[in-house]
């Protein structure tokens, strides 16, 4: 046997601003090999360790560094790899409830590793507003919450939608604008949020349920959903939390990544999907 190694240095100016940097790296190896018989045989040629000789390492070890990410310093990331956000669903069980509930039972799949269906960060701050008021428009969770839900006096009902309004995977982002999953009425053009999986939060003794608005059960056949919970769930289960993984993970437009939502059913749940009967579950937060 054989070892050897080669390391390759990359320099790059980190002085200027709103800028990106790809480095690949990769090797190719072309080489023979003589064997104790004194008869030299061909051993590999262009052989190169980043192609995608076993179907799904392609690319995986380029390199992105950057100036552009809001925040101080600068930092470097493989770019194909995409991060996993968690959320905090003991502190926050509300909003990671009404995640799992749209991770698990529609077709999409926003953010799931399992079905292998990432959420494409969207950096567009104003189309993320025009998708968030197609579905949460304003005064309908006031309209349609409950408050027993809220945490204290100064808690508010917020809309919770679910993809989020800054993926690309929005429920409020129609096909012309790049979205994936537009949430269409039947015969429409123009996301609404009528067309979601549409509940609310209601505690009942120490537990809190989703339930579906009256009228408005699920088919389970939609993309997106939007639940009337508590506004200091809502917003704390992402605010800084997320900023910090944003810049950790250098997450630009389009960057994919991956949701847990922390939730557990412990395999006890019954499930109606396709046929608008309900999903039953006990879910535990970790």
């Amino acid at each position: 046997m054989h070892s050897t190694s080669v390391t390759t240095p990359y320099t790059w100016n980190a002085s200027t601003p709103d800028q990106k940097y790809l480095f690949k790296r990769d090797i190719q190896i072309d080489a023979n090999i003589l064997p104790s018989d004194g008869n030299i045989r061909p051993f590999m040629t262009g052989y190169q360790w980043s192609l995608d000789y076993s179907g799904d390492t392609k690319d995986l070890d380029q390199i992105r560094c950057d100036t552009t990410t809001a925040g101080p310093g600068t930092g470097c990331v493989f770019v194909n790899h995409a991060p996993t956000y968690s959320f905090n669903a003991k502190a926050f069980p509300q909003a990671a409830a009404h995640g799992w509930l749209i991770q698990k039972t529609v077709p999409s799949h926003p953010g799931s590793v399992q079905n292998r269906k990432p959420l494409y960060y969207m950096g567009d701050s104003a189309q993320n507003t025009r998708s968030r008021n197609r579905i949460c428009p304003t005064g309908w969770a006031a309209t349609n919450g409950d408050a027993s839900a809220l945490v204290d006096a100064s808690d508010t009902l917020n809309c919770d939608e679910f993809a989020f309004a800054s993926t690309y995977n929005s429920g409020g982002m129609s096909s012309a604008e790049g979205g994936l999953n537009p949430a269409l009425p039947t015969g429409g053009t123009t996301p609404t949020g009528a067309a979601c999986i549409n509940t609310y939060a209601k505690k009942l003794s120490t537990l809190v349920h989703l339930y579906s608005l009256n009228g408005t059960d699920p088919t389970f056949t939609e993309v997106y959903g939007r639940s009337a919970i508590s506004g200091m769930h809502n917003q704390e289960s992402m605010g800084n939390h997320f900023a910090t993984f944003m810049h950790d993970n250098r997450i630009m437009d389009k960057d994919a990544y991956w949701l847990d939502t922390r939730m557990n059913d412990g395999g006890t749940c019954t499930y109606g999907i396709g046929g608008g009967h309900p999903v039953i579950c006990k879910l535990t937060a970790s």
